[in-house]
């Protein structure tokens, strides 16, 4: 009976390390070193504020886990950019930056994997409206957790 029991408990701790081990927090490269915000997708590039109109700004604020820094969206011609500056987050298995109408993901929009951290830009492929979604999320997709939230302020 006691090796019944000890090859039970020795399975089930093999399946909680193999299943703990796919939640394995990803790192995130830092960005912007110099101060200056980059593309995420093309680090190259620097953002560049000449004819944009600052729309809103907001602080991070730490939900489940500790996310600091600032973000503020601006605007140009219809084309909306997300700026984070100073931004960090403790990792996670599948952060995702999200827009949304509160800070439980209500009425949310994805805006891409977060795989970043640093000073940098995000290019929103769908316009932001203050009124319906003014909280920017660290959201770890997996496990539907939030990690930390900015409110965008006008």
């Amino acid at each position: 009976m006691k090796a019944y029991i000890l090859n039970h408990v020795l399975v089930y701790s093999l399946i909680l390390l193999v299943a703990g081990s796919c939640a394995k927090p990803k790192d995130l490269t830092p960005l912007g070193s110099a101060g200056v915000p980059v593309n995420t997708t093309n680090p190259t590039q620097t953002f560049d504020s000449t004819g944009r109109q600052l729309v809103a700004s907001g602080t991070f604020r730490n939900g489940v886990h500790t996310v600091s820094g600032t973000v503020k969206l601006y605007e140009k011609s219809g084309k909306q950019t997300l700026v984070f500056t100073n931004f960090a987050t403790d990792g996670g298995p599948d952060l995702r930056i999200y827009l949304a109408a509160d800070t439980q993901a209500g009425n949310f929009t994805e805006v891409q994997r977060l795989t970043t951290t640093g000073n940098f830009y995000v290019d929103l492929t769908t316009p932001l409206r203050l009124d319906q979604q003014r909280f920017v999320l660290i959201w770890c997709k997996q496990f539907s957790v939030h990690f930390g939230n900015a409110e965008l302020k006008q």
